[in-house]
């Protein structure tokens, strides 16, 4: 059993380690689409190349494997985020790179992102800033316990 001291320092650590996980996914979500997006802009148009031509363009270009390797980033950090943070909580809060990736396209892709599209970003922010006040989990997370060894009497024999 858990003291209180030991369960009061854990909300601090999971709050931080929270903070940090969303902070990752939102970040290498945001820059892997930016850099997908900038590695898309300098891929010849699909319909007028053959397959493996395209395949080896795409392999060859500086931007889509960073921005598919930031992509995986953002995979593991919302995956880590699950096994301690509720779903209503992570989704919701990882949806502030909408925000991010809306600035990037503005500022850096050159976008001109009108009045509308702002608006819904800052709907998206107060969503967001809304959401983030909740608990982070609302519910008991324990881990799975581990699997169990494979044993013989499980073992398929030839026939």
């Amino acid at each position: 059993m858990r003291s209180n001291s030991e369960v009061m320092t854990d909300r601090p650590s999971r709050t931080s380690r929270t903070i940090l996980f969303i902070a990752v996914a939102v970040l290498a979500n945001s820059f892997g689409n930016l850099m997908l997006s900038m590695g898309m802009d300098r891929m010849p148009v699909f319909a007028h190349v053959p397959l493996l031509h395209y395949l080896l363009e795409m392999l060859a270009n500086p931007f889509l494997l960073p921005g598919a390797a930031l992509s995986a980033v953002y995979t593991f950090a919302q995956l880590s985020l699950f096994s301690w943070a509720d779903l209503s909580f992570v989704v919701p809060c990882t949806a502030s790179s909408y925000i991010v990736t809306t600035l990037l396209g503005e500022f850096i892709l050159g976008e001109k992102v009108r009045w509308d599209c702002w608006l819904g970003v800052l709907l998206i922010f107060s969503g967001v800033t809304l959401v983030a006040r909740t608990p982070v989990a609302t519910k008991p997370h324990t881990p799975a316990p581990p699997a169990a060894p494979h044993s013989a009497e499980f073992r398929e024999t030839p026939v």
